[in-house]
């Protein structure tokens, strides 16, 4: 058996959360690869909304197990507080149904003052504040909490150790330093979120691959991969396919399709280039159709018209066997929609409506030959369209593959 990786093609808040739980409806666990709470990963089920940002997005099925992985960072605020929410929706997750990769990274009120620290300079790239790249930073460095440290008698002299270390930084731009108290204190509470969620075992999916079926998320997207995005304006982890291995862990024999998700259209949160923006009422229209604000800070997003060479190489750097595009229903009644590609735009008919008149499962023929020309260029199949924000508004455009073949 092999398993799908689901995956960003842009600069993140491409709709990946619809189609991993789409998946997860079919499987036994959704997994998270890489990121933390800066991720906004958001369900609808019957009109009502539920953002996801540490939690994998298989939480609104009572048979799926979520499993954050190594590769992650988590906040243990954010992460309490996200499974208060998720309870109150009438998905608890039970010690069953929630597993936290023992060696995850913690982000603690330091992360973030660092964080504070480095965008307040002239150097910020507008990320979201929460801490994560100095996570990922504390983790290189070595001297990053884990969530085995929590269970440790080492675990103040750790947090200590972090404090002294990095509140030199937050001094320096002449910030309040954050204190071992304070630190500690919210490592202390997190010992009792975590506690019956952890797990220790170091390669479970090795044999779990086996016969239980899987769906690996990753968050972000491939534009923003430390890597190979738009460096320096990037995200703080890996966010290509191959990430999935090593961020799980989860044996590189058993990946499979590789789900890359883009909208019809494209949006960037932060600094960073973004060669189709349109900073004019196309972009501002288009916002508030697709409801633009970031689902994790609430931020209007940039918004420009789909770059066919970055989809391309996106597609390229993870080696996706297929695309589904996210957000059709914004560009309906645009009497022109544009693409870009080799250096220029070309310019296409608008729809009405995603569908084909008379029918609610065959799209328009304005639709199509967009979805067309796209497919032709990248190179890779578009099997199917979200159409709309409900997890039923969906449409697959081509036969649906098995996706555990």
């Amino acid at each position: 058996m092999r398993h799908p990786v689901v995956l960003g093609l842009q600069y993140g808040d491409e709709g990946k959360g619809k189609i991993t739980d789409s998946l997860a409806r079919q499987s036994s666990w959704v997994i998270r690869f890489n990121g933390g709470s800066n991720a906004g990963h958001t369900l609808w089920l019957n009109g009502k909304k539920l953002v996801t940002h540490s939690v994998p997005s298989g939480v609104l099925y009572t048979h799926v197990k979520n499993y954050i992985g190594a590769g992650c960072v988590i906040d243990p605020k954010s992460l309490e507080n996200e499974l208060k929410e998720i309870a109150q929706s009438g998905s608890a997750l039970d010690k069953d149904r929630l597993k936290i990769d023992f060696r995850a990274h913690l982000t603690l009120p330091i992360h973030v003052a660092l964080d504070a620290a480095r965008e307040g300079g002239k150097k910020g790239i507008g990320t979201t504040r929460k801490g994560i790249g100095p996570t990922y930073s504390t983790k290189m460095d070595r001297v990053g909490i884990r969530v085995a440290d929590l269970f440790d008698d080492s675990l103040e002299g750790k947090v200590a150790f972090l404090c002294d270390t990095y509140n030199a930084l937050i001094v320096q731009q002449g910030l309040e330093e954050s204190s071992t108290e304070e630190n500690l204190e919210v490592a202390i509470r997190a010992r009792d979120t975590f506690r019956d969620h952890v797990a220790w075992d170091a390669t479970p999916f090795y044999d779990l691959a086996k016969d239980q079926k899987c769906v690996l998320e990753g968050a972000q997207g491939v534009l923003l991969d430390l890597d190979h995005g738009t460096y320096p304006f990037v995200t703080s982890s890996n966010t290509l396919a191959a990430a999935a291995s090593a961020g799980t862990p989860f044996p590189m024999s058993r990946l499979g399709e590789v789900i890359g998700v883009a909208k019809v259209y494209m949006t960037r949160v932060g600094s960073g280039p973004f060669e189709t923006e349109q900073d004019n009422e196309d972009g501002e229209r288009i916002r508030a159709k697709g409801g633009e604000f970031g689902a994790t800070t609430g931020r209007p997003r940039r918004v420009g018209w789909l770059n066919l060479d970055e989809l391309k190489l996106a597609v390229r750097l993870s080696d996706c066997t297929q695309i589904v595009l996210t957000k059709a229903d914004v560009l309906c009644d645009e009497p022109v929609v544009n693409v870009w590609a080799d250096g220029k735009y070309t310019e296409f008919k608008g729809w009405t409506s995603v569908y084909k008149e008379g029918s609610k499962d065959t799209l328009s023929p304005e639709l199509e030959a967009y979805v067309k020309h796209i497919e032709d260029y990248v190179g890779v199949p578009v099997m199917g369209l979200g159409t709309g924000p409900d997890r039923a508004d969906f449409v697959w455009r081509k036969e649906t593959p098995d996706f555990w073949a």
